[in-house]
């Protein structure tokens, strides 16, 4: 682990002119940190070490982060930046600029709030950056939803799974790395992704099919299987969440948590063809050529606006309904 017990504990970052891959490992490094501070708070361990942990993990990301660009970038030992193309893996900027999954409030935060963040996100996917034959990218297009944009996210993911997957020798966009591709997809398909693994909670998508069925294995309390029940009625021809409940409870945010569903179960999802206001903040709602509402024709997204004088426009959103 090139640079952890150098620049990476003493700097809180991995020195790009000493080491390779600096800056993606100093973003790895950070959530390692965070997964290690989650196992050693569970396991007892005295404050001094989780709070260490807790407190580097939540400081080293943001080393990287260039104000003067809104990007992460690389830094070398003496903490001049490195330049925009060093220090990356399998990535870029554009990726790894996405890549602090446990603490998406802060990373917000550094972009400018809720509204600036969605922006960047818009010129991350419509300017062609995101690459999803590489894990870097995975957890982007949930990101939407965790800032107030859910249905964004209900596209996104949709547009992500018709381009990379299909059933041809060439079916999956890149290496399969230990099946992280079919993760990707499977856990796409049921409706929700873990951004941020070790938190215990998933971040919801737009579930592919009318119903999934999952067989749990026996815990270490129950000798017996379990069955969790995934409901989309309409899902092939709805994109857009309208109610989100799990065992007879609603959830009005776009979280569903491990603990709720790891016995069993029921998630029901009502699916809508235009966007809802469920997980989406007015600001992406109600704001001058903004998203009124969308919906389905020809196997095409459309998208219906308003122009600069309050009059519907209705124009095609570049995003290809998949038919499943």
């Amino acid at each position: 682990r090139a640079g952890l017990s150098s620049s990476y504990a003493e700097k809180g970052w991995v020195a790009d002119d000493i080491h390779s891959e600096s800056a993606s490992r100093t973003l790895d490094y950070a959530y390692d940190d965070y997964a290690a501070y989650v196992l050693a708070s569970a396991l007892g361990k005295p404050s001094n070490v989780t709070t260490f942990l807790y407190e580097r993990s939540m400081k080293a990301p943001f080393t990287l982060f260039n104000s003067d660009t809104g990007f992460m970038e690389a830094r070398n030992e003496d903490g001049s930046w490195a330049g925009e193309d060093a220090g990356w893996t399998e990535g870029d900027k554009w990726a790894y600029s996405f890549d602090v999954v446990h603490d998406v409030p802060g990373l917000i935060a550094k972009r400018g709030g809720n509204e600036s963040f969605v922006k960047s996100l818009d010129e991350h996917f419509d300017g062609g950056h995101n690459d999803h034959t590489n894990e870097p990218s995975h957890h982007i297009p949930y990101l939407y939803a965790l800032a107030g944009a859910a249905y964004k996210t209900q596209l996104r993911v949709r547009e992500i799974a018709k381009a990379n997957y299909n059933n041809t020798p060439n079916g999956l966009s890149g290496n399969e790395d230990c099946g992280q591709m079919s993760a990707w997809y499977i856990f796409s398909a049921m409706g929700f992704y873990p951004v941020n693994p070790v938190s215990g909670e998933y971040v919801v998508g737009s579930p592919f099919f009318d119903k999934i069925k999952l067989t749990l294995p026996p815990s270490s309390t129950s000798s017996t299987s379990k069955t969790l029940t995934i409901s989309a009625l309409g899902a092939p021809t709805k994109p857009f969440i309208k109610s989100l409940t799990i065992n007879g409870r609603v959830i009005d945010q776009p979280i569903i948590r491990h603990e709720d569903i790891a016995g069993g179960g029921e998630i029901v999802f009502e699916m809508s063809e235009k966007v809802e206001r469920w997980g989406n903040g007015d600001m992406f709602l109600v704001e001058d050529d903004s998203v009124l509402f969308e919906d389905v024709e020809d196997g095409w997204v459309h998208v219906k606006t308003q122009d600069a004088e309050g009059k519907p426009v209705t124009r095609n959103s570049g995003v290809e309904h998949m038919e499943l």
